[in-house]
């Protein structure tokens, strides 16, 4: 610091400085703001599941197959998925420590016989949601490792295309 003529303390340096280096904090102030505020639009627009569930497995034994091999138990996960983004995304995956293959599957009735089959994705519209549900679309696990009790919750992780993953912790209800 250094006393100008009438004494006073002043600190120096050019004025055109001291406004450089203002003019440098405020952008600073300005892009730690912008940050913030696009996380939190990033955050407020994302995919949302609601209301998942999976449902109790049977145990299919030889007695019920009429035959010698006993096959693994199976069963579906449903949930909708809800997009608050501006553009589609698709489900194109899922998996759970619970079960050897998860597929995402269709119900489909042709020639009054109603028929579940795997299919690549499902999409999520922008701004839309997609209910997976029984007789629908929905999520089966195949060769499911143990029994499935209703008050026990399975884990699941969903995979999208746009490269977001959500985990899901989806309660399991009793067969209706």
């Amino acid at each position: 610091m250094a006393e100008d003529e009438g004494g006073r303390l002043g600190l120096g340096g050019s004025r055109a400085v001291w406004v450089g280096l203002a003019l440098v904090a405020i952008l600073v102030v300005v892009l730690v703001i912008a940050v913030v505020l696009l996380r939190d639009e990033d955050e407020a627009e994302a995919l949302e599941v609601s209301d998942p569930w999976v449902r109790a497995t049977i145990a299919l034994d030889d007695r019920q197959m009429g035959n010698d091999s006993e096959m693994s138990p199976l069963t579906g996960a449903f949930m909708t998925i809800r997009n608050t983004t501006d553009s589609a995304d698709r489900l194109i995956g899922a998996s759970t420590d619970v079960a050897d293959v998860v597929e995402i599957h269709e119900t489909t009735i042709e020639d009054d016989v109603m028929r579940m089959r795997p299919i690549d994705g499902v999409e999520i519209p922008a701004g839309g949601s997609v209910e997976l549900k029984p007789g629908g679309l929905h999520i089966m696990l195949l060769d499911v490792q143990r029994d499935l009790e209703p008050g026990q919750t399975v884990t699941l992780k969903l995979d999208f295309e746009s490269g977001r993953s959500l985990v899901v912790d989806a309660p399991v209800r009793p067969l209706e």
